[in-house]
């Protein structure tokens, strides 16, 4: 039996997002080739949170959706999390605030239980970066796969 759930979780993908801690100066393309090797700590893990993934891809990414690894700056940090807590509070203006991205399996692009559930999990893992991460030091970086 295990052997099936072994192999039912394989197939179990989907948009996964990462935030990681890295050095000042990293080599992105290094991190793209053994980012466990690269990385420092893996801050924060987001699985089928598109509403976020969205958020990346307008503001770090350049619209381009392609699973690279891209430098997060405090200021845009900062905002994300000012945008994630105002949408916790306002939760009727998620979607204008954090609008969902459609796509095959990438999460529901609904604005339902299952947005604020995963927002509540984001807003967890973000507040303790703003309160742990030295951005003076370290690097922020995003990368995603689906």
């Amino acid at each position: 039996m295990s052997h099936v759930i072994n192999k039912i979780e394989e197939f179990d993908m989907g948009l996964e997002s990462v935030l990681y801690k890295c050095e000042k100066g990293v080599d992105l393309k290094q991190l793209r080739l053994k980012p466990w090797a690269v990385a420092s700590e893996v801050m924060g893990r987001f699985k089928k949170t598109n509403q976020l993934h969205r958020w990346f891809l307008e503001n770090i990414q350049n619209g381009v959706d392609d699973n690279r690894f891209y430098l997060v700056e405090e200021k845009q940090f900062k905002q994300l999390l000012k945008l994630c807590s105002s949408v916790d509070a306002y939760p009727d203006r998620a979607a204008e605030l954090l609008p969902t991205l459609k796509g095959f399996d990438i999460g529901s692009a609904k604005y339902d239980t299952v947005y604020f559930e995963n927002l509540k999990k984001v807003l967890i893992i973000l507040s303790h970066i703003n309160n742990t991460f030295d951005f003076e030091k370290n690097e922020l970086v995003y990368s995603s796969s689906h």
